[in-house]
């Protein structure tokens, strides 16, 4: 009588102990998913949404990686990676994005990919098949002008500022060097009154 009841406890030992190690090891094999959080931005007073792997979503959703982001004309996403940067994806594009908890890398189809922040920058490959690592302020576009503009530094803004700041400049040299004395005000000109 006493094997009995010795066999049932041994078999509830070795069964509980068979489950745990079995649940342990799917626990400790699995990786959990790197996700960032997408955020939009649009038209002010409408409702914008972008497209995440051909579902509609709009701001504070969770992306899990890949995923295909298409943001219309008018809407523009922002994805944070949490430390490890964040990317703005331009209105009017179609890029693949992926993150696998520390690097994030990008596919553009089309349009451009501006890299908010990031300590290692994103990898980029362009539709030509080409590659680049764009770092942190910098632009990722298909139109290559559009591009190269954006990385030297303010695109064709800057040239406004050299125009009005070399303006400038040139008024004050001039108020600096012309003769005051030389100035006379009303010149030789005849003065008629009506009261004499």
């Amino acid at each position: 009588m006493t094997v009995k009841p010795l066999l049932k406890k041994s078999l509830s030992v070795f069964l509980t102990t068979a489950v745990f190690l079995t649940y342990s090891m799917v626990t400790l094999a699995s990786v959990p998913a790197a996700t960032g959080e997408l955020t939009v931005t649009g038209v002010a007073g409408t409702e914008s949404f972008v497209s995440v792997n051909g579902e509609a979503v709009k701001s504070s959703r969770s992306v899990f990686f890949p995923a295909v982001v298409t943001t219309p004309d008018n809407a523009s996403a922002t994805i944070a990676f949490g430390k490890s940067g964040a990317i703005r994806v331009e209105a009017g594009t179609s890029v693949t994005v992926n993150f696998d908890g520390r690097n994030v890398s990008a596919i553009l189809s089309s349009g451009s990919v501006k890299v908010l922040a990031s300590e290692t920058g994103v990898a980029v490959a362009m539709p030509d098949g080409s590659a680049k690592t764009v770092p942190a302020g910098g632009t990722a576009a298909t139109n290559r002008a559009q591009d190269d503009d954006d990385n030297k530094g303010g695109g064709a803004a800057w040239w406004l500022w050299a125009l009005v700041f070399g303006g400038a400049a040139a008024g004050m040299i001039i108020g600096a060097t012309y003769d005051t004395n030389k100035v006379r005000l009303g010149g030789n000109t005849t003065v008629v009154s009506p009261v004499q």
